[in-house]
This record gives structure tokens, C-alpha cells and sequence, in this order.
């Protein structure tokens, strides 16, 4: 089905996932909510997010000469949440939830090199396994 698509449009795609997220994540971190949207566990929040958020920057700007400033910019941005909320009455800045952002993000990037690898793995070794 992705064959027939004009190039670039599944880059697009991404791209405007990213930023539909990223606006949704600011809209969770600043609106006066008394309890945490999705888990019960905030962190576990964090770490959602920021694993979908690396995903879809990936997707949205690929390539290996993006990778660094693309998690750098994507926990940056965490870093700006959580310096705004210290700003407001109703939140607080937290380290561990700029570590859950980290987690996020390495998370993802494990998840692309195991299945990278699962890929690229010769077929012999996957027969050959007991």
C-alpha cells in the first residue's frame, strides 16, 4: 500500500502526528487537571509520551545526521514543560519526570535497534533456534 503513495506524504504524515502530540502533551502539562490523563502513574505518562514523540520524529525527519539534535530538541522541549510548570500555582518542576522524558526516548531508540536488528538478522539464525 506504501508503494503507491507519492513520496514523501508518509513523511508529512509523521510530521503532523508530531506536532498534533506535541501540542496535545503542552495542552495535558499546563491544563489545571487533578488527576494525571491516561495512567494512574505519571511517569509512566511521561515515558508514553516521549517514546511516541521519538517515534514520530523519526519518522517525520529521518536521517543520521538528525539524530542527535532531533532528541536533543525532543528533551528540550520536556525541559520547557517542566520550566513552565514550576512557573504555575497548580504544577511543579520534577526531575524525575525529566528522567521519565529520557527513559521515553531511549526506550525508543532500543525499540528501533532490536527490530533493526530482528530485520537484518540472516535467516539462518532464526531457523537454527531450539
Amino acid at each position: 500500500m506504501l508503494v503507491f503513495m507519492p513520496e514523501g506524504v508518509l513523511q508529512r504524515g509523521f510530521r503532523l502526528a508530531l506536532w498534533v502530540c506535541v501540542l496535545l502533551v503542552a495542552w495535558l502539562a499546563f491544563a489545571p487537571l487533578t488527576e494525571p490523563a491516561g495512567f494512574s502513574w505519571d511517569k509512566a505518562n511521561h515515558v508514553l509520551a516521549f517514546c511516541v514523540m521519538a517515534a514520530l520524529a523519526d519518522g517525520g525527519y529521518p536521517g543520521g545526521d538528525r539524530e542527535l539534535p532531533r532528541w536533543g530538541l525532543l528533551l528540550g522541549y520536556g525541559l520547557v514543560i517542566e520550566l513552565v510548570q514550576w512557573q504555575l500555582p497548580y504544577r511543579e518542576f520534577s526531575w524525575f519526570d525529566l528522567a521519565a522524558n529520557v527513559v521515553g526516548v531511549l526506550l525508543y531508540i532500543g525499540l528501533r535497534a532490536w527490530v533493526g536488528w530482528r530485520i537484518r538478522r540472516p535467516r539462518s539464525l532464526a531457523r537454527n533456534r531450539p
